[in-house]
């Protein structure tokens, strides 16, 4: 028995670390709070024709080679949802945010809206995929 031991202990080691590893990913990423206003990732919500009654509707297509337009102009003061158009569910692009905005959006295929703050000020703001592998602008004029 003794040298049994002496030839698994290296995978015997191996499988406890890998347990011990998986076993804590779990426990980090299954206790996460992705509730609006958490500051985590929101899933976008579906939006009915009546929801973007009074809203300034700007499509966005979001595909692995960018968002289109690049540069999204968005009016300050005019309420707007900007609709990112997920054009593939097999995709990198999963996600959206612009941390200056406080957007951190988890997209579906499809549509996918997002509410500008009526209240941003005029400027620049960075937009990029989860992954901070496409970029874009959000231009508030």
């Amino acid at each position: 028995m003794n040298s049994w031991f002496k030839k698994a202990w290296p995978l015997l080691t191996l499988g406890v670390a890998v347990v011990a590893l998986l076993g804590s990913f779990f426990v980090y990423f299954m206790g996460k709070d992705v509730s609006p206003g958490s500051g985590k990732a929101v899933t976008a919500q579906a939006e009915t024709p009546e929801d973007l009654k009074g809203y300034e509707v700007i499509d966005v297509n979001v595909s692995n080679d960018g968002f289109e337009p690049n540069v999204i102009e968005v009016k300050s003061g005019v309420p707007t949802k900007i609709n990112f158009i997920l054009t593939r569910s097999v995709t990198h692009v999963k996600s959206v945010a612009a941390e200056k905005l406080g957007m951190d959006l988890y997209m579906q295929k499809g549509d996918n809206y997002y509410t500008v703050d009526q209240n941003v000020k005029p400027g620049e703001y960075e937009l990029h995929c989860g992954m901070y592998m496409i970029y874009g602008t959000i231009k508030v004029i």
